[in-house]
């Protein structure tokens, strides 16, 4: 054999040993990334589910939300107007209330001033029932004396 042929046919040998080494490392390498890579799919596919899950339930709580405030708003709506009109009705009442008790105290203030008179017109009567008190007992004591003598 000649010189180039032995170069040659060590050269195949180590490029056929290194070309092993090669796919033994990257079939090492592949294994290696093939505990990191799967695991990690799965982690991933399991989290997206759990994501999916959180945003539906959150779209489906947002959905029950909105009606509950659609249905709050058209009772508030409703109620508001009952309120404003048992308002505008208290409104006139105490209106009316005012001018009432206006009218009370001038018949108050009336009454005031009878009774007053009345109270002039009693001490009047007390004093003349004094003076007949008075002018009845004058009379009396000779009267008592006439009755002596009459049987």
């Amino acid at each position: 054999m000649s010189n180039s042929e032995v170069q040659n046919n060590s050269q195949i040998n180590l490029d056929t040993g290194c070309m092993e080494r090669l796919a033994d490392t990257f079939e090492s390498s592949a294994k290696r990334w093939e505990l990191v890579v799967y695991p990690s799919m799965v982690a991933f596919v399991v989290l997206a589910v759990y994501g999916f899950y959180l945003i539906y339930t959150l779209s489906r709580d947002v959905h029950n939300m909105t009606l509950t405030l659609t249905t709050l708003t058209i009772s508030v709506d409703r109620n508001m107007n009952d309120m404003t009109n048992s308002i505008r009705t208290m409104d006139h009442t105490m209106v009316k209330l005012g001018n009432n008790i206006g009218n009370m105290d001038g018949n108050i203030q009336s009454m005031t001033q009878n009774i007053a008179s009345m109270t002039q017109n009693t001490n009047a009567m007390a004093t003349s029932t004094y003076y007949m008190q008075r002018n009845i007992r004058d009379v009396a004591r000779p009267m008592n004396i006439m009755s002596r003598f009459m049987p």
